[in-house]
């Protein structure tokens, strides 16, 4: 073969391969990244970066955010977000965008009423108490919706436990794990369980072919949960 013969058969191989490494870099740059809220709550070894890993390994790529459980029903109806890592059922209903929900349930949670320990034992039993909830937080709305003094609070249970603890509340609603990660049941209250509340993940219909592996990931998320929770 001539110089010539071979400078060519190079060259087109160089073609080639320049061709194959523009692919695989406009591949690479234009891979969708899921941009999925995450609980506003203070999180540990079940938090943003074991989510992103979970998922990495289900082959999903997801940007987790945290974000306000007020903010994430508006945020996904105007396309800021792509989906929800925990929201109840019928989460949906307040989102002006078609929502699918994972296959996958996250949790099955009671939603909790905190209350001074004496002669409370339901929600039918408070009368003027003053009771924080959490803002966005539908379920509660509903069950207390004949009570005349709810507070809303927009940062939630954290907050809700320090008005708690200043007596700028008398009582609080919000569910049992969200309890549980804010510091429990305070000292001299009682924590009543009022209802039971399914807790699923969420993601916009535009993204629904992703929806097997955003359930595996989901999955695998709640395994490395378990785990750390065990050591």
């Amino acid at each position: 073969m001539t110089f010539c013969g071979k400078f060519r058969s190079g060259a087109s191989g160089l073609t080639i391969l320049i061709s194959i490494l523009s692919h695989s870099t406009l591949a690479g740059a234009t891979e969708k990244c899921l941009i999925i809220a995450m609980p506003e709550v203070r999180m540990t070894g079940d938090g943003i970066e074991p989510y992103r890993d979970a998922m990495q390994k289900a082959g999903v790529c997801v940007k987790p955010i945290r974000m306000p459980l007020a903010r994430v029903g508006q945020a996904l109806s105007h396309g800021e977000i792509d989906g929800a890592f925990a929201e109840l059922e019928g989460f949906q209903q307040g989102v002006d965008r078609p929502i699918i929900r994972g296959n996958v349930r996250v949790g099955l949670v009671d939603g909790m009423l905190v209350v001074r320990s004496g002669k409370i034992s339901r929600i039918s039993d408070l009368t003027d108490e003053s009771v924080g909830v959490w803002l966005g937080s539908d379920w509660s709305d509903v069950l207390l919706a004949d009570h005349p003094k709810v507070v809303r609070v927009p940062r939630g249970p954290e907050m809700m436990q320090k008005m708690l603890q200043y007596g700028r509340l008398d009582a609080m609603l919000l569910d049992s794990y969200s309890l549980s990660v804010t510091g429990g049941t305070p000292d001299g209250f009682q924590a009543i369980p009022v209802t039971s509340l399914s807790v699923y993940s969420w993601l916009a219909v535009d993204h629904a072919d992703l929806l097997p592996a955003f359930d595996e990931g989901t999955s695998l998320f709640l395994k490395m949960i378990i785990e750390w929770r065990q050591k």
